[in-house]
């Protein structure tokens, strides 16, 4: 029966036929990825973050988007959400993303928690790889958990709107990467102190501005004490970090209600010293 058939009849099929299905295979691989590309693809100007916080100046919606190459999911892909999610997750400035909401015409919104800093450590100057000359003194911010956050958000000025940490042997070099905590008891406590502090809102506490922390006594439940400097009044002695108190030792409540009272008699306020230590 083919050989009744005559070779350019048999061309003139096979070869609309070979178009059609270089046709289809051209779309399916290449022609639906492009106009995926073209209409659906997640697009960094349409992503926005809800309540964003006064204290955050990074872009970090531009930072997750390189850093993630997000520009390669689809808005037609079931995981696109989840994937938006885990990249600002592995932001620094992000604790926890909440929610990722897609809205009409292509727009992401991202509902997360952000890390608000609470003090600023002290790092000690040290010579300088390259040129051996000793650098300046600089500072780290941090917020409650101890995490070390982006240095590049803060300038000078921004330093003494925050408690200072002053500790022992605490370097920038042993502490490189932002995002990772700061993983020393004497920050650690000095950090449990401002977050305590942080938390009570008393415009009094305003007066405050450093914490310095000393070896304790032998024998102690903190193996650190702390000491509280204040502007334009006394040194006031703090004792143990909040939950590290020793038995004989006032809590932090009561160590706080006093130290207010204290900010508020200019008498007392006028004193060198003063030991929050020892019970009245």
């Amino acid at each position: 029966m083919f050989k009744a058939i005559p070779k350019a009849a048999i061309l003139s099929m096979v070869g609309p036929m070979a178009l059609l299905l270089a046709g289809y295979l051209g779309w399916r691989f290449y022609g639906a990825k492009a106009l995926d590309t073209t209409y659906y693809a997640l697009k960094q100007e349409n992503i926005h973050i809800s309540d964003k916080p006064t204290w955050l100046r990074s872009d970090v919606v531009s930072e997750v988007f390189e850093q993630s190459r997000l520009e390669r999911m689809s808005l037609l892909d079931d995981q696109t959400t989840a994937v938006i999610a885990k990249a600002f997750d592995t932001h620094p400035w992000v604790k926890k993303t909440q929610r990722v909401h897609r809205m009409a015409g292509g727009q992401i919104m991202i509902n997360a928690e952000f890390r608000q800093p609470v003090a600023m450590v002290h790092c000690e100057s040290e010579p300088n790889a390259t040129s051996g000359a000793m650098d300046q003194e600089s500072f780290l911010p941090v917020d409650a958990e101890g995490v070390l956050l982006p240095t590049k958000d803060f300038s000078q000025e921004d330093i003494p709107n925050y408690m200072l940490i002053y500790a022992q042997n605490i370097r920038v070099s042993d502490y490189p990467r932002v995002g990772m905590i700061i993983a020393d008891t004497q920050i650690t406590e000095a950090i449990l102190l401002c977050r305590f502090l942080g938390q009570h809102r008393a415009p009094a506490l305003s007066k405050l501005s450093s914490v310095y922390v000393y070896p304790n006594i032998a024998g102690s439940k903190s193996r650190w004490k702390l000491e509280l400097t204040t502007k334009g009044g006394p040194r006031i002695m703090w004792g143990s970090a909040p939950t590290h108190e020793s038995n004989s030792e006032p809590t932090a409540n009561t160590k706080l209600k006093r130290l207010v009272e204290l900010i508020g008699e200019s008498a007392q306020w006028a004193k060198s010293e003063i030991d929050l230590t020892v019970s009245r």
